[in-house]
């Protein structure tokens, strides 16, 4: 019966495989993590997905999940951290259920808690357009995005942070406790994008 509601809960189309990977999992986990698998899930709930597609018809979005409520708040707070790909951790997200239903059903054991990026799709674009004269495919739209300059890691990878405006909350799929940031604002553009840019530009060689 456990089993089956970690099938169940994992969503496993496909008959044959449903037991290698299950076994697959329970040997990557420790017991304390199995109760994670059959944890009450409202991503789906009519109050949750209000809140994460409201207002969302101009706007590019994204998803992190993540274990503790104190990185949500330092996220939400402080702005989004990552290494050169941001979306290694972070997925663009639509209202399309069966794509949503997929990246929850991957995502959902790295933590309950999930942070939401919105950024305006015209923001998005203007910048998505300039990085594209550079020829650059390595580099990030929200590498730009970024009121503070980039640093180092303790492994000494790049480290940049996405402007804590662009973060629109957060949420506990569990309870369905949903944080507002009042900071956000998805329009937000400054000056020190334009800049950030410019030294991709110049970096890369291009020619104004």
């Amino acid at each position: 019966m456990f089993i089956q509601t970690i099938i169940e809960k994992l969503n496993i189309q496909d008959k044959k495989s449903e037991k290698e990977e299950v076994i697959r999992i329970l040997s990557k986990l420790q017991m304390g993590d199995l109760a994670k698998l059959i944890t009450r899930d409202n991503f789906f709930s009519d109050k949750i997905r209000d809140y994460i597609f409201e207002g969302s018809g101009d706007k590019k979005l994204f998803m992190h999940y993540t274990q503790e409520e104190n990185v949500a708040e330092k996220i939400m707070e402080e702005g989004f951290r990552f290494t050169y790909s941001f979306y290694k951790t972070a997925d663009v997200i639509s209202e399309d259920k069966l794509d949503l239903i997929y990246k929850h059903s991957r995502n959902k054991y790295y933590g309950k808690y999930v942070v939401i990026i919105s950024i305006s799709k015209k923001i998005y674009d203007y910048y998505s357009e300039g990085l594209k004269e550079t020829q650059s495919p390595g580099l990030v739209i929200e590498q730009i995005l970024t009121e503070m300059p980039p640093s180092l890691n303790e492994d000494e990878d790049v480290v940049f942070t996405l402007s804590n405006k662009f973060l629109k909350g957060f949420f506990n799929y569990e309870t369905e406790e949903i944080v507002p940031n009042p900071e956000y604002d998805p329009y937000f553009n400054t000056d020190v994008f334009e800049q950030n840019l410019k030294k991709i530009k110049a970096l890369t060689g291009w020619n104004t």
